[in-house]
């Protein structure tokens, strides 16, 4: 039987919910996590990470995708421009660029904003969420799971959304 234990612990002065951790190419952590978009690096394994920082943006259900290139995608909810969004950092996360200031590019303005993306091997994203976030059961009557598939600029300055992907 294995048994975990606790190695480290990342907080700050606010509450720290729905975190996302991806591994740098240079083989450092970085993770985020929601409200406030929060930062925070391990350079060894997770063992001990850095003060959190915010990045300003406030955000839900965050989910950190490395991209080939080395562009790191955040996917999130915005509290601030609403709907379902990525912010895009071209240094590992030291900064973060999108079209609005704190917002990131919107994918889908109409919903609320949960979803899991999954990188495809052409290097494209292809992103699956739910329609309210859970709030209303209109998702759970109608079973309605969205999708959409998407390229991200390997110089982390735009998104294209891209055709439906069907078999061939």
């Amino acid at each position: 039987m294995k048994t975990f234990e606790l190695t480290a612990r990342v907080s700050t002065d606010h509450d720290l919910f729905e975190p996302s951790v991806a591994e740098l190419p240079d083989g450092r952590l970085v993770l985020i996590a929601r409200p406030q978009g929060d930062l925070s690096f391990s350079s060894d394994c997770g063992q001990t990470w850095t003060k959190p920082v915010s990045t300003g943006v406030s955000l839900f259900d965050p989910h950190l995708l490395l991209l080939p290139g080395g562009v790191l995608a955040c996917f999130h909810g915005s509290y601030q421009g609403g709907g379902l969004r990525v912010i895009l950092s071209p240094d590992g996360g030291r900064t973060w660029q999108g079209p609005a200031d704190r917002i990131g590019y919107s994918i889908d303005p109409s919903v609320y904003g949960y979803s899991h993306p999954m990188l495809l091997p052409d290097g494209t994203v292809y992103l699956v969420y739910i329609h309210t976030g859970g709030h209303s059961a209109s998702d759970a009557r109608t079973e309605a799971l969205w999708s959409i598939h998407l390229r991200i600029s390997t110089a982390a300055d735009g998104i294209q959304i891209l055709p439906a992907l069907f078999d061939k």
